[in-house]
């Protein structure tokens, strides 16, 4: 934890409060009016802003916390109005309040102040690195203090009740489900979300999954199927890794599109369908186009609005925000004290690429939950800790050993040499089980001891090509 003490600024009457907020574990400045409070240069930023209402004053606090809010955007503000209405409170949870306290005891009132700064462990760095940010931090089921991600949340209520289709191009972990799932409960569809993974769905069963089946349709087909679409209807399905859809789905979707209706396999009569089709990448679809695997009708059809999420490491306020929200949830789940680091184990976080982006980052918080640590983390435990997360345990001592000795380079530390090592022997670990079973996916996932998207995951990580064995 960064080891500061943080400044809590209050307007504070009651002297009883006065006194007990000077013994907790923060610098108190108390100030005598609300033109004090929002007009006063304070040395250095404070880390929350304290008010006590009464209701004569209750026009002007509200005034006085969207000011602050405006102002001070990463400073929290917490309302104390014992006694406040239910509509009292709501507004001022409009206007921008971290919380509001209704209750008279001193207690409640000092717990909830150290409960504000025990969320604000790592707020310093988010000074630094977003002292612009003037917005709220969730939106929907995402936390983001990024302005182009705020920019692509304002897209997503703009563009939510239209029926175009949606592209959401974005690296592995972005977010794209999470983002396509907003564009949905924003619609005000009645229909249901149904989700897809092209990659995951075998090329001979891609039309029977999305558009159904009849009984007798094909070799097993012993009763009728209803489609994924089918099951949308009303509402919207969600196609993730579209690029790896098979040529047959590809056409089948272009026909959806185009006439609105879907015919089962093995069916002579089309149903009308109503279903937003909203798709997901993570490669380039205007490659896949260029270089024949995607058809380029469909991609102009499904590219009608896009919304490009960035990686993790192209917003870097969002880091350890994020990883903040994480610890925290993680430490309630598993009743456990919150981990406390030093600042170069932050500096390590912001300089890391996090190539596996919010999911990475997600995983990262709960192994080092998990590992329960006795002291303060250091940027050597940073390193530690996110290389035994890459392992993923398919890999054996041997095959992590047999590149070894290529890629060992005394320069850097042992973190990153192992990180290498690591991907290195997993890419070729990966190759060699391919090779053995001839591209065959299937095969291959159970020999590694994997599920089937897991490594279709890790094969598109790595660049493999799984044609190239058949």
């Amino acid at each position: 934890m960064v080891k500061d003490t943080p400044l809590v600024v209050g307007l504070v009457v009651e002297l009883a409060a006065k006194a007990a907020l000077r013994k907790i574990d923060a610098e108190f400045l108390s100030v005598r009016s609300h033109g004090r409070l929002i007009s006063s240069e304070f040395s250095r930023l404070p880390r929350l802003l304290l008010i006590e209402v009464t209701r004569d004053q209750d026009a002007k606090a509200r005034e006085t916390v969207l000011a602050l809010r405006s102002q001070l955007p990463l400073t929290d503000v917490l309302v104390w109005f014992p006694g406040a209405s239910g509509s009292a409170v709501r507004a001022y949870f409009h206007a921008g309040a971290k919380d509001v306290l209704v209750g008279r005891s001193i207690d409640q009132l000092i717990a909830g102040v150290e409960s504000i700064l025990q969320d604000q462990q790592i707020l310093p760095r988010m000074h630094e690195l977003s002292r612009q940010r003037s917005r709220v931090s969730r939106f929907e089921s995402m936390l983001s203090r990024s302005e182009t991600m705020w920019d692509l949340f304002e897209q997503c209520t703009r563009i939510a009740q239209a029926d175009a289709t949606v592209l959401i191009a974005g690296e592995t972990g972005t977010g794209k489900e999470l983002m396509a799932r907003a564009v949905h409960r924003r619609s005000l569809r009645e229909g249901r979300f149904v989700a897809a993974n092209c990659a995951s769905i075998p090329p001979e069963l891609i039309n029977s999954e999305l558009f159904g089946h009849e009984k007798g349709a094909f070799t097993g087909a012993d009763r009728a199927k209803k489609g994924l679409v089918m099951h949308a209807n009303g509402g919207t399905l969600f196609l993730d890794e579209i690029g790896d859809m098979p040529a047959e789905g590809q056409l089948s979707l272009l026909r959806m599109l185009q006439e609105k209706r879907v015919r089962p396999v093995g069916a002579l009569g089309e149903t009308e369908v109503d279903v937003r089709v909203v798709a997901a990448t993570n490669v380039p679809l205007e490659t896949a186009v260029k270089e024949g695997n995607f058809r380029e009708d469909l991609f102009y059809r499904l590219d009608v609005i896009r919304m490009n999420i960035p990686a993790l490491r192209e917003r870097p306020e969002d880091i350890l925000f994020i990883f903040g929200h994480f610890i925290k949830k993680l430490a309630k789940h598993y009743g456990i004290d919150t981990p406390t680091w030093t600042g170069d184990f932050l500096d390590a976080m912001l300089t890391y690429p996090w190539p596996g982006n919010i999911r990475q980052l997600q995983n990262f918080s709960e192994r080092l939950a998990l590992s329960r640590p006795d002291h303060a983390l250091t940027a050597e435990d940073f390193r530690q800790l996110r290389t035994s997360s890459l392992s993923g345990g398919e890999a054996t001592d041997d095959a992590i050993a047999r590149p070894a000795n290529a890629m060992i380079d005394t320069s850097r530390s042992l973190g990153d040499n192992l990180d290498e090592i690591v991907v290195r022997a997993e890419r070729e670990y990966l190759t060699a089980v391919l090779k053995n079973n001839r591209g065959r996916v299937i095969d291959t996932a159970n020999q590694a001891g994997i599920n089937r998207r897991t490594l279709l995951r890790k094969l598109k990580r790595h660049k493999i090509d799984k044609f190239a064995f058949k």
